[in-house]
């Protein structure tokens, strides 16, 4: 018997169960200290969900109302600019203490709309750049707060709900559209917009039907709802939404396999991904002499990309003009400006609204100048690293949707004005990438890997939302 419990299986058994009992008291300090630090935290604000019976339910609820109302802003307009700013004074109001050290710590997240509001200084007009900067700086830090009030997969169901409804409202006018064979502009009154928004629907869908945690009715249900988005998206006749569709379609599944991988498949895999980055460098020529002509005998679009060249050449002479710090924010596209009317009279724009330089960092160049556009890049390359890093270490499903759609928007970014903008849902879900890479919610819903490395694995079990 003696000789049995000094035997080299019994010391490797007995090894990893005194390192097992380690890790467990290592994790009761941790957990108790970060309890600790969390009730000295929220004993400053006089309400915390715990406090008061029903406040976290409301608190939701106002998450809710923000989101939708963001999601409707393109179609109802000013009414659901001022229900998002109520929601979500209303949960700044409720902690008070707590938002603030929240929007503190993401900081760094609003530097472009900080530059934004600086450049009233010297901007060609002052009021339009103040406004446009305040409605930004308000827009980027209530995405801070909201997402620090919900899961990440609690966030893609309140999305995926308001688009849901949104879409909705273009139903009534497809037979009208397949009658006239012309493009379907929806609620939006603009077929590109309309196209991203299905494209949205459907990426949303996706990421919920791949989140086990999810009960049976809502991953149905976002099943159901893909062959609308892609009948909408295909009545739109947007090619820049499909070639967003394809990129999803490419990255969030290979987003999903990294978090199955082990340790060696992920570094493999980032190896990979490096070297045909640098191999499509080193034919770059080739690569966008194939692009043109996909573009010109494909999708049938001319070789100025509709007008977009004459832009960015115009633009480009306004940057010399002012390269360092621009002409301020949102202050060229303006009724009395010159320049801005003649882009208006050449596009054939009547109303002299909704129109851009179609290249999100060329529009920034001419805003912001040189500075501004490298606040963008950094902020954007912030962003996409943060995101990647939590994925490849700790991957989720929501995480590797959000990665999807910035991959997406950041493509996009070089054909459209999108990115960063006042009260656009689009840069609400740019900042919850950020966030949630930083502190993740614990209620998000991680891939466990396919194997373990050392020891018995264990069954792996979903957490519980809070």
């Amino acid at each position: 018997m003696f000789s049995a419990l000094n035997s080299p299986d019994c010391h490797c058994s007995s090894s990893v169960v005194s390192h097992r009992h380690t890790e467990m008291g290592h994790d009761f300090v941790r957990d108790q200290f970060h309890s600790a630090r969390g009730n000295i935290a929220i004993a400053r604000d006089p309400l915390r969900p715990s406090s008061v019976p029903g406040l976290r339910i409301f608190e939701l609820a106002c998450c809710f109302a923000a989101l939708a109302s963001l999601v409707a802003s393109p179609v109802v307009g000013t009414a659901a600019a001022a229900v998002f700013l109520g929601s979500v004074a209303v949960l700044a109001f409720l902690r008070p203490t707590q938002t603030l050290r929240e929007v503190w710590l993401f900081l760094p997240l609003l530097a472009l709309p900080l530059l934004a509001m600086i450049s009233t200084i010297w901007s060609d007009a002052p009021e339009r750049t103040l406004r446009a900067a305040l409605q930004m700086m308000l827009t980027m830090a209530a995405s801070i707060l909201i997402c620090r009030r919900v899961s990440n997969d609690t966030l893609i169901l309140m999305v995926f709900v308001a688009m849901g409804g949104v879409c909705a409202l273009a139903l009534p006018s497809i037979p009208r559209v397949l009658a006239d064979g012309r493009p379907l502009l929806g609620p939006y009154a603009s077929k590109n917009a309309m196209a991203y928004a299905a494209h949205l629907l459907v990426a949303l869908a996706l990421a919920i039907v791949c989140t086990p945690r999810r009960s049976i009715w809502w991953r149905l249900a976002a099943g159901a709802t893909i062959p609308m988005g892609l009948g909408l998206m295909y009545l739109a006749e947007s090619a820049g939404a499909m070639l967003a569709l394809a990129i999803t379609l490419a990255t969030f599944p290979a987003l999903l396999l990294i978090g199955r991988m082990n340790s060696i498949g992920r570094v493999v895999t980032i190896t990979v991904a490096v070297g045909s980055t640098a191999l499509a460098l080193a034919f770059l020529p080739d690569l966008e002499a194939a692009a043109a002509d996909f573009r010109q005998n494909v999708l049938h679009k001319d070789a100025t990309l509709t007008g977009r060249s004459y832009l960015w050449d115009f633009a480009d002479r306004l940057s010399q003009e002012r390269p360092l710090l621009g002409h301020g924010y949102y202050a060229f596209w303006r009724e009395g400006n010159l320049d801005a009317e003649g882009l208006w009279r050449y596009a054939g724009i009547a109303s002299r609204t909704g129109f851009n330089f179609h290249n999100t960092f060329v529009e920034m160049r001419v805003d912001l100048g040189w500075v501004g556009t490298a606040v963008l890049t950094l902020t954007c390359a912030a962003i996409a690293s943060l995101g990647l890093v939590r994925q490849f270490t700790q991957p989720s499903v929501g995480l590797a949707f959000l990665l999807a759609l910035t991959s997406c928007e950041l493509i996009r970014a070089t054909a459209e004005t999108s990115l960063f903008g006042p009260f656009s849902y689009y840069s609400l879900l740019l900042i919850a990438t950020a966030v949630y890479a930083v502190r993740p919610s614990p209620a998000a819903t991680q891939i466990p890997p396919r194997e373990q490395n050392v020891g018995r694995s264990e069954p792996f079990r979903t957490p519980r939302t809070v």
